[in-house]
């Protein structure tokens, strides 16, 4: 009788962890699939040339109450076709872009992101999709997947 409660039991443990693995996964296929909404801006590269600013908002967490990545992308290219931006972090005018992560937008020292941004479509004007795998330098990971409305008008240009 104790041997077959003994069983039981590790029967019942093994079958509630792999009930939790399962959920587990289909929580992360769940995220996965989950599009975040985020905004495009024009902007300004740091050598004043164009650029966008790609704002994604993250989920809350004690540490980090208003996370956000920032995505700027130089040069304001327009992609017709899937394209991946491949970001080292070395910030230097020969970069296609560079991404941040704040814990606080705006009020927190950014940490240097680097990874790609695969962008499903990138035109003026019309909303912008794709995915994002960037990591810090000590291996925090950032994936997900976003369609960015655009926020502000293209600034005149002035000569």
């Amino acid at each position: 009788m104790r041997k077959r409660c003994l069983y039981s039991g590790l029967l019942g443990c093994i079958f509630a962890l792999m009930a939790s693995g399962c959920i587990k996964s289909s929580e992360e296929q769940h995220n996965n699939r989950f599009t975040i909404k985020a905004v495009i801006d024009f902007s300004a590269a740091p050598w004043d040339d164009s650029a966008y600013e790609l704002l994604i908002p993250l989920k809350k967490v004690y540490r980090a109450p208003n996370p956000f990545i920032r995505i700027n992308i130089w040069g304001n290219p327009e992609f017709q076709q899937p394209e991946t931006l491949n970001l080292s972090g070395e910030n230097n005018s020969r970069e296609t872009g560079r991404a941040i992560f704040q814990p606080i937008l705006n009020d927190s020292l950014p940490e240097i992101l680097t990874g790609s941004v695969y962008f499903v479509t990138l035109k003026q004007g019309v909303p912008v999709s794709g995915t994002f795998n960037l990591s810090t330098s000590d291996g925090k990971i950032f994936k997900g997947q976003f369609e960015a409305t655009w926020g502000n008008e293209k600034p005149p240009y002035i000569r």
